[in-house]
């Protein structure tokens, strides 16, 4: 996996909003070859009758499956991508999640859309709003371009990762009311990275065309990956490079080393800081 350096203003974006964009994550090919993996998963959903009001309807998350296409678990260890992952969270890391979302379009003049305000991984549903820990982020893989509001791209709330509490909405609203809701303006392979803290939704498809985008999530080894996550075979996973055997589980105790992400730290100079069980005094 080649290098991509986290610059200081994209770590600065992460720490300060919850997320960052890499522009031009994907080459054009690469959206090529996924978009046609993605049209070959989606194709009963695309067969379906379309129902323009009733939006529900005219979703599909697909989350197993994914990584049985080629192209899509090549993706897993993506250098543009995955090379800032590392530097935000350390190398001891897995792929927790995959996605692959399509909408189509609704009508536009349709009734404000159902939200799902969120935080990943349902750390507070144990733990509460207070004092959080960022163990997980995600990637949104931009298939499509999102050039206009109501395309279909998921909601950010900016800054909401730092918030101690629930997010206050008003009664018959569907967005809060005390936090910037970023509905961002990407391009086809740009990608969007998100921590796991940060409140965020699904969104309408108003545009017209279909909205395509893929997810993968990557948090700590000692997280439990989503249970519909596919594992490549034995066979395939063998043939796999390092890195992307450690992102499918290939150490199975979490207390062994995370290798393979641990030395291509090490040899660009960006591990972690060394944390000891005691120190002398």
């Amino acid at each position: 996996m080649d290098f991509v350096y986290l610059k200081p203003e994209q770590r600065k974006s992460f720490d300060e909003d919850g997320f960052l964009v890499a522009p031009n994550a994907l080459p054009a090919e690469t959206v090529r070859r996924l978009t046609e993996a993605a049209d070959r998963l989606a194709e009963p959903f695309s067969k379906k009758p379309e129902l323009l009001d009733r939006p529900e309807y005219n979703h599909l998350d697909l989350r197993p499956g994914l990584l049985r296409e080629e192209a899509m678990l090549a993706l897993v260890a993506n250098s543009s991508t995955l090379s800032l992952v590392v530097q935000l969270l350390g190398p001891n890391i897995h792929l927790h999640s995959t996605a692959l979302i399509y909408k189509r379009p609704e009508l536009p003049g349709a009734p404000p859309f159902r939200r799902g305000w969120h935080r990943d991984i349902r750390i507070p549903k144990d733990l509460g709003h207070a004092g959080l820990p960022c163990v997980g982020i995600k990637i949104c893989y931009c298939l499509t371009d999102f050039h206009r509001p109501d395309s279909g791209m998921t909601l950010m709330a900016r800054g909401s990762h730092l918030r101690t509490a629930p997010l206050a909405i008003p009664k018959g609203q569907v967005d809060p009311i005390d936090v910037e809701v970023c509905d961002l303006r990407l391009n086809s392979g740009d990608a969007l990275l998100f921590e796991n803290r940060i409140f965020h939704t699904a969104a309408p498809n108003r545009s017209d065309r279909v909205s395509k985008v893929l997810m993968y999530g990557y948090a700590y080894r000692w997280m439990k990956p989503e249970v519909y996550l596919d594992i490549p075979d034995k066979g395939r996973l063998d043939k796999a490079s390092p890195i992307i055997r450690q992102l499918l589980g290939g150490y199975r105790d979490v207390d062994t080393p995370p290798w393979a992400l641990q030395e291509w730290a090490k040899r660009h100079d960006v591990e972690p800081e060394h944390v000891p069980w005691a120190v002398d005094i």
